[in-house]
């Protein structure tokens, strides 16, 4: 499957990640790695740190979930493993050992306390995630040289989302040693991604000093806003109605100044289509002076882009920055000597617009989940067409929270939209619960046939029991949140709670299914499931209903607990045998299901 983090395409498969992580780490662990040691992750690709540098306990490689980051990505600790999944599923309150960052074995045993040698990195606690609590705990341990892990450092949960900086000394010689090692580990929630910490800029080196706070290095950050204005993915054929209505007409890019000193620096801009490869705008900026240490936006003109050589596109934006002279500028109080090959690591980003074949409003990235807290809840989703089209099926993001529900069903609506609020049922179906096999990965859920929609439209699905239904929330698009609606029962509500966009994406094209039939209800028509209808209800025994081409019937419990699955050759059916309680009954006419809540009492 190929995804897109922070709308960058990631194609990956588990066991084969899986296998390669432990063969690389088998390799890189037998020899010990020299000074200096540097990684601001800025050139990982994937979530799992570089097996060069790093051992793996679990931490998530990322470029969304921390706020103000010294430069693009940041490794992130939570209460889940490398792939997602929380560390304890079985009891939701459970607490213990989280995420742990291993450095490689790097040789001091040629250095005396006299050498200085200084451990420096970032931390920041919660950033758009998770706040950790008071007993919760970031620890920096040293591993000396009768093999034995001591605690250096310990940082307990606090209310700010600003990163700090932190300097350790190694001031004991039991730590100067062939093998050392340094690690960060995380304690807290243990049964989803609770209890947040981020860590970037991670330096260790000797003839340093406890005053070594700047570096000599413009870092990018990340982006402000994408190509897009109403998404961040759209159906190439929608976008091309109007784009210039579709469009930013800047794209920005935030800056980090981390030396103390100015510098001046070219910003280079470039646009290409990674699928045609072909190359739409490539800029050299002219010479710009970076002042004292800050944050800075640069804004980037953006073309209106409407001429492709093929219906698909995927639109890569970069910036990159270049210097004059010799590229660094030395500090004179500072022994900082980070190589200037590691400097420039950071001086490229790039953000991914899909012109594809599916509506988005996320950038990949799920920082939390949400579930409607109603019981039988339901959730919508709006999207606003530039023209008529057909959805064919609707990816989910599935965050996994608290237990496992993999497998228990929830009902699945494309909705048509009155005075912007959903009114009537174009489509649904009893689906289950997947977890995509990666982190932030969808899963996609194909439709049982193709469901035409006019101009507005809603994603919507519905919980058949109180178990969470997580679906993986981006909380760095929170312009998108009002997209978002819940049922009261009697009426949709808009959102104005939730910051941020649900991870839901319909697939749009007409499309074939596995029996070659293409049935096509039209949205402008009254649906067929308006009209089906079940009685009485509640029942005592014998249920009826009113449409007689009914060909099989299948019984499920709140839980998802499928009772029986039968063929219909009659339209009544006796539950005189179920115990008093609430049921959904799914109906088939071998193209349509129609599923109904049905209350047995005796």
């Amino acid at each position: 499957m190929t995804i897109f983090i922070f709308n960058r395409p990631v194609i990956t498969c588990r066991s084969v990640i899986l296998l390669l992580l432990f063969s690389t780490q088998i390799a890189f662990s037998q020899t010990s790695i020299s000074l200096p040691f540097f990684d601001d992750f800025s050139q990982t690709k994937g979530a799992n740190p570089s097996p060069k540098l790093w051992i793996n306990g679990g931490v998530n490689i990322n470029n969304t979930f921390a706020i103000n980051q010294p430069s693009v990505n940041v490794a992130t600790f939570d209460g889940r493993n490398a792939q997602g999944i929380p560390y304890n599923f079985s009891n939701k309150f459970a607490y213990g050992n989280t995420d742990t960052l291993t450095s490689r074995q790097i040789d001091l045993s040629n250095l005396a306390l006299s050498d200085s040698v200084y451990l420096s990195f970032f931390w920041e606690a919660k950033g758009l995630g998770d706040l950790p609590d008071s007993d919760d705990s970031l620890v920096v341990s040293f591993l000396n040289s009768a093999n034995e892990w001591k605690t250096i450092w310990r940082q307990e949960g606090l209310n700010t989302t600003d990163f700090q900086q932190k300097l350790l000394t190694i001031n004991k010689t039991e730590f100067l040693h062939k093998s050392f090692q340094f690690r960060f580990t995380t304690k807290g929630r243990q049964s989803g991604p609770f209890d947040m910490w981020h860590v970037d800029f991670i330096y260790l080196n000797k003839k340093r000093q406890l005053k070594d706070i700047y570096t000599q290095d413009i870092a990018l950050r990340g982006f402000k806003n994408n190509y897009l204005k109403r998404y961040s993915a759209m159906p190439m054929n929608q976008y091309l109605v109007n784009p210039a209505a579709e469009i930013n007409s800047t794209i920005e890019v935030y800056i980090n100044n981390l030396q103390r000193n100015a510098r001046l620096v070219n910003f280079n801009w470039q646009i290409i289509d990674t699928l045609s490869k072909t190359s739409l705008v490539n800029i050299k900026g002219g010479n710009e002076t970076i002042t004292t240490p800050n944050t800075l936006n640069k804004k980037n003109e953006v073309p209106i882009l409407s001429s492709f050589k093929q219906k698909k596109a995927v639109l890569k934006f970069t910036q990159k920055l270049s210097y004059e002279g010799s590229g660094v500028i030395i500090i004179p109080d500072s022994t900082n000597n980070i190589p200037d090959a590691e400097l420039l690591s950071n001086d490229s980003i790039s953000i991914f617009t899909p012109l594809l074949d599916y509506y988005a409003y996320d950038d990949g990235t799920a920082e939390i989940g949400a579930d409607t807290d109603q019981r039988l809840g339901k959730v919508a989703v709006k999207f606003v067409l530039n023209k008529s089209d057909t959805v064919n099926a609707v990816r989910f993001n599935f965050s996994p929270y608290l237990k496992d529900i993999s497998g228990q069903f929830f009902l699945l609506q494309i909705m048509e939209s009155s005075n912007g609020k959903p009114t009537k049922v174009l489509h649904q179906q009893n689906v289950k619960v997947k977890y995509p096999s990666e982190i932030n990965g969808f899963v996609e859920y194909p439709l049982d046939l193709n469901v035409a929609v006019k101009d507005t439209f809603f994603v919507a699905w519905s919980k058949v029991n109180e178990d969470v239904i997580a679906i993986g929330v981006d909380k760095n698009s929170p312009q998108f949140a009002s997209q978002i609606y819940y049922s009261n029962g009697n009426d949709w509500i808009q959102n104005s709670t939730l910051k941020g966009s649900l991870m839901v994406r319909p697939v749009m094209g007409f499309k074939i299914n596995d029996n070659g039939q293409n049935g096509l209800p039209l949205a402008n028509e009254e649906p067929i499931n308006q009209l089906f209808f079940v009685y009485p209800n509640p029942t005592t025994g014998v249920l009826r209903w009113n449409f007689e081409n009914i060909k099989t019937i299948s019984i499920f419990d709140s839980s998802g607990r499928e009772f029986f699955y039968k063929s219909a050759d009659k339209q009544e059916l006796n539950l005189e045998n179920l115990p008093t309680n609430i049921y959904f009954i799914n109906f088939s006419d071998g193209k349509k299901n129609f599923i109904r809540k049905i209350m047995v009492v005796h």
